[in-house]
C-alpha cells in the first residue's frame, strides 16, 4: 500500500470481534508497562513511551490482523522495555529461548545496526477469556545515526493474516507485503471531535492514546513468512522507502 487509506491495510473486524490487547508483566521479570488496544486505540497505564507504542502495535499487526469467530478473540500481550539481548543472539541461542530459529542479521548494508532484542509472550484468548493458543517472538532493535527500525519474528500466527496488504514482490518463493498509515497520538482523557470521527472512520488516522500531546506518526510496515517465521519490519517516521525495506528483508532471507 502506497499513500492510500488504512481500510486497504486493515481487515474490518466482524461484530463478535473483541480486539483488545492488554499488556502486563505477569510473567516477566523485568519492568514493563500496561496496554489496552481495542480496533484503532492504544491505551496506556503509565508514562507514554513513543517506542513502546510501536512495538505493541507492529505486534499487534504481525499476530492479530483477523481472527476466527468462536475461537481467539483477544490477545494478552507481554513485554518490556528492558533488551532481554544486548548483543545479537546466536541461532541457538533463539532457538532455545523461543523454540523457532529465525535468520539473524546483525548489520544491514545501509549501516543499520542491531541495538538491542526484547522477548514477548501472546495468549489469545476466547470469549470466556480462557486461553486458546500462545506465541513468543522478539523484536530486534536496529538503529542509524538517529533512526531506528524494528524487526519482529514470531514462529506463530495467532489468527489470521491480513488479506488487504500490498504485494511488493516474490524472492526465492517469499512474499513480502507493504502496508502504512498514520498514527495520531492523543492524551488519555482526549475526547474526539466530529471531525476526528471522520478521520478515524475514512482510515486517514489511526488514533492511540496516553501521549503527553497531540501528535502524528507514520508507521510503515514490510511483512514477510519465510518457512515456520513471521517477520515485521516497523520503520515510524522514517526515511527509508519501499525499495530499502524489501532490501533489508532480502538480506535476512539470504542469510541462511
Amino acid at each position: 500500500m502506497n499513500k492510500k487509506d488504512l481500510n486497504n491495510a486493515f481487515l474490518d473486524p466482524p461484530e463478535s470481534f473483541k480486539n483488545i490487547v492488554r499488556t502486563t508483566l505477569n510473567n516477566l521479570p523485568e519492568k514493563g508497562d500496561v496496554y489496552y488496544m481495542k480496533p484503532r486505540k492504544l491505551y496506556k497505564s503509565s508514562s507514554f513511551m513513543k517506542k513502546s507504542v510501536a512495538v505493541i502495535a507492529a505486534t499487534f499487526i504481525l499476530t492479530t490482523s483477523a481472527f476466527a469467530i468462536g475461537k481467539i478473540t483477544s490477545l494478552l500481550e507481554v513485554t518490556s522495555n528492558i533488551p532481554t539481548y544486548t548483543t545479537i543472539p546466536s541461532n541457538e541461542k533463539i532457538s532455545s529461548d523461543l523454540g523457532f530459529n529465525p535468520n539473524l542479521v546483525e548489520k544491514f548494508k545501509n549501516g543499520y545496526e542491531f541495538k538491542g532484542g526484547y522477548i514477548s509472550k501472546t495468549e489469545g484468548l476466547d470469549e470466556n477469556n480462557e486461553v486458546a493458543g500462545t506465541s513468543k517472538g522478539v523484536s530486534f532493535k536496529y538503529t542509524k545515526n538517529k533512526d531506528t527500525l524494528m524487526l519482529f519474528m514470531k514462529g506463530k500466527m495467532l489468527g489470521e493474516s491480513d488479506k488487504n496488504k500490498e504485494l511488493l514482490e516474490n524472492y526465492k518463493n517469499i512474499d513480502l507485503y507493504y502496508s502504512s498509515y498514520t498514527n495520531k497520538l492523543v492524551p488519555a482523557d482526549y475526547k474526539m471531535t466530529a471531525q476526528d470521527k471522520l478521520d478515524e472512520k475514512s482510515g486517514k488516522f489511526v488514533f492511540s492514546y496516553g501521549s503527553s500531546k497531540i501528535e502524528t506518526q507514520k508507521q510503515t510496515f514490510l511483512n514477510w513468512k519465510d518457512g515456520e517465521v513471521y517477520y515485521s519490519f516497523l520503520a515510524t517516521d522514517s526515511d527509508l522507502t519501499k525499495d530499502e525495506l524489501v532490501n533489508m528483508a532480502k538480506e535476512i532471507i539470504d542469510s541462511k
